[in-house]
């Protein structure tokens, strides 16, 4: 962690008791239920212990209906104070808790300041919103609380994207639409949830329990999902893996295929979002290589026209096998098109220039590179620099042109090119990776 980031972290303490001091100079008004207040404390710190990791960078818990409900039954000050209690116990728990499998603890204090604080920040602007859109009768506190919650998750998750973004250097908007795509219908349940808990437990503490069920439903339908997602990807990028060991010559071509693609997508300063579309992309481009009989995909010689055809149809196979799993919505178009050419003499379909999805131009220059440098029935695999110059050949009309450049800048030794000098790009380039061959084959 950088010291930058730790004082934001430390920084963000800051607002939040300066908020809870201001809160405390607004007009007094009843304090609330006592015992209400222990047991949403206590359902706020427990919900805290149960997380779900809705993608790599980002994870969420049932918390924010206890935090709504506070917001809604209580005074501000007393919302504000409350809210960071739970947060305290609940992230204090978990300082002290270890990860068995790692050994470490699952919250570092530093975690718990910044968690508390970012909270009742969120807090601090939703019991504001509430009180002051606040009107007699039902619309009225219906349309106050719901502006409560959107401010309060606008601010909580902003405050906790940019440190993500800070700690993982990525785009904020990026690592938020990750965990949105995700959660979103199911954090607009939990807040709908809370605003029915503060409704029905006013004055009935014991209904606060009872209301935790569909709570902690939400919060499990939203752990079944993720776990659903990625045992999907899992199972999907296994049967690629099965189509890749029917040929001995292609052993793990796909995972390799999504390395360079990766690598490549990278220089090109691709959005997070597309990279992690390519590499799921890639990872399944010959999935519908499964329909080929084997003796054609490992025939020794070169194939019939017909034989050809049957290979040509392989992308479209896979897409129609992708197409019953809605985690590869958007990825079945680069599977289709990563055969097709610049000068539009590829397939299925002929497209050409950019009319071909750039991820697609992208994994069709790593599954060129991955075919020629390795061995196939038919050849062995070509040297590196010869590889290099096929590539260079097709950049342009077989393959796109910037890929090509960006790939080849992936490699180990490359220099990059002089702007101004664009048709000079050949050789200079072959200079430069000379000793690339020997790097990548040592």
């Amino acid at each position: 962690m950088t010291p930058s980031l730790r004082w934001f972290l430390l920084a963000a303490a800051a607002p939040a008791v300066a908020a809870a001091l201001l809160l405390l100079g607004l007009p007094p008004a009843a304090a609330g239920d006592p015992v209400l207040m222990v047991v949403l404390v206590a359902l706020g710190a427990t919900a805290a212990n149960f997380t779900v990791m809705v993608s790599p960078r980002y994870k969420t818990d049932a918390a924010p209906a206890i935090d709504l409900a506070f917001v809604i039954l209580f005074p501000p000050a007393t919302a504000v104070a409350l809210v960071g209690l739970s947060r305290i116990l609940g992230d204090g728990i978990l300082c002290l808790r270890r990860n068995p499998a790692t050994g470490t603890r699952r919250r570092a204090p530093i975690d718990l300041v910044f968690n508390t604080s970012q909270l009742m920040i969120a807090a601090t602007a939703a019991a504001l919103v509430f009180r002051g859109f606040g009107s007699p009768g039902i619309i009225g506190q219906l349309v106050a609380a719901g502006l409560a919650a959107v401010v309060m998750y606008v601010v909580s998750t902003s405050l906790v994207v940019f440190a993500a973004s800070r700690i993982n250097a990525r785009s904020a908007f990026q690592i938020w639409a990750e965990g949105a795509g995700v959660e979103l219908r199911q954090t607009a349940a939990i807040y709908v949830a809370g605003y029915v808990m503060a409704v029905v437990s006013s004055g009935r503490p014991w209904l606060a329990l009872v209301m935790m069920a569909p709570v902690a439903g939400l919060q499990l339908a939203l752990t079944r999902s993720v776990q659903m997602r990625e045992q999907t990807v899992a199972a999907v990028e296994s049967m690629a893996d099965v189509v890749d060991l029917r040929d001995p010559y292609t052993f793990q071509h796909s995972q390799s295929v999504a390395a360079h693609a990766v690598r490549t997508a990278k220089k090109l300063g691709l959005p997070d979002r597309d990279i992690e579309l390519i590499r799921l992309a890639a990872r399944v481009h010959d999935l519908g290589k499964i329909a080929v009989p084997d003796e054609v995909l490992h025939k020794q010689g070169r194939l019939t026209d017909a034989e050809f055809a049957l290979m040509k149809k392989h992308p479209q196979t896979g897409v129609e096998i992708l197409d019953k799993f809605p985690e590869y919505r958007r990825g079945r178009e680069l599977v289709l098109a990563h055969h097709e050419r610049m000068d539009g003499h590829g397939y299925p379909r002929g497209l050409s220039g950019s009319a071909i999805p750039l991820g697609a131009r992208v994994i069709a220059v790593a599954d060129s590179w991955d075919a020629m440098t390795s061995d196939r029935p038919y050849r062995k695999a070509l040297d590196l620099q010869v590889a290099l110059g096929e590539l260079l050949r097709g950049r342009g009309t077989q393959w796109d042109a910037e890929v090509v450049d960006a790939f080849a800048q992936t490699l180990p030794g490359a220099v990059a090119l002089e702007p101004e000098k664009p048709e000079a790009f050949g050789r200079p380039l072959l200079r430069s990776l000379g000793a690339v061959a020997g790097v990548l084959s040592s």
